[in-house]
C-alpha cells in the first residue's frame, strides 16, 4: 500500500512518514498540492492525506477542498482523508459531502491517524476491510453524525476536558458546545 502525504509543514511530514513507515510500504511526501495530479498519476496512492490550508494565513479550508475535489476528479476510487490544525465542524461535514473518508484534527492521536489511514486505504465499497492484526478497536466514523462526535469527544480528551479550549479548538461557541454535547449525550 502506498500512501501521499501532503501538507506544507515539514515537521508534519516527517513525522507522519514515520508513524505511517509501520503500516504502509511506501509513504510519499509534498509540500505542494500541485504536484498531486502527478503523484496520483504516476504513483497511484492507496491513500491521501490532504492537508486543508496551504497559504498562511487563510485557514478556512478551501484549498483542501479544492484540491479534494481535484482528487476526486482525478482519481475517484482514490480515499482521502483531510488534515487540519483549523478543525470546524462544518469544514469537516463539508469535506465529507464532498467525498472525503474521514477528517483528522491536528495534533493527532498516532494510533487514531494510522488507523484512520488503513481502514481508508482498505476500504472497499463501504464494507470496513477486516483485519487481524492488533489495530486500535475504534473505527473512523461512518455518518456525519458520528463523525461530529467522535471530533468533540476527540477534542475534549485533548483538552482535558476544559469546555473554553475545546470550544475554541472546534471553532465554535461554547454555547455551541454544550447544546452538542447535550445532543450527543456527551455530558
Amino acid at each position: 500500500m502506498t500512501l501521499l502525504v501532503v501538507d506544507d509543514n515539514r515537521s508534519v511530514l516527517a513525522a507522519v512518514r514515520l508513524l505511517a513507515e509501520i503500516k504502509f510500504d511506501r509513504v510519499l511526501t509534498t509540500t505542494s498540492p500541485s504536484r498531486i495530479p502527478q503523484l496520483l498519476r504516476e504513483e497511484k496512492p492507496s491513500c491521501v492525506l490532504l492537508d486543508m490550508n496551504f497559504s498562511s494565513p487563510v485557514t478556512n479550508g478551501n484549498e483542501g477542498l479544492y484540491w479534494l475535489s481535484e482528487i476526486r476528479r482525478l482519481s475517484p476510487t482514490t480515499p482521502v482523508v483531510l488534515f487540519t490544525a483549523y478543525a470546524e465542524i462544518e469544514l469537516a461535514v463539508q469535506g465529507l459531502k464532498d467525498g472525503a473518508a474521514d477528517f483528522v484534527t491536528k495534533p493527532w492521536n498516532n494510533a487514531r491517524l494510522l488507523q484512520t489511514l488503513l481502514h481508508a486505504a482498505t476500504q472497499t465499497g463501504n464494507q470496513p476491510h477486516n483485519r487481524s492484526d492488533d489495530s486500535p478497536v475504534n473505527p473512523p466514523a461512518t455518518t456525519l453524525e458520528q463523525m461530529e462526535r467522535r471530533m468533540i469527544s476527540e477534542a475534549l480528551a485533548d483538552n482535558g476536558g476544559n469546555l473554553s479550549a475545546t470550544a475554541e479548538r472546534l471553532g465554535i461557541t461554547r454555547q455551541t458546545l454544550y447544546n452538542k454535547l447535550k445532543r450527543h449525550h456527551l455530558q
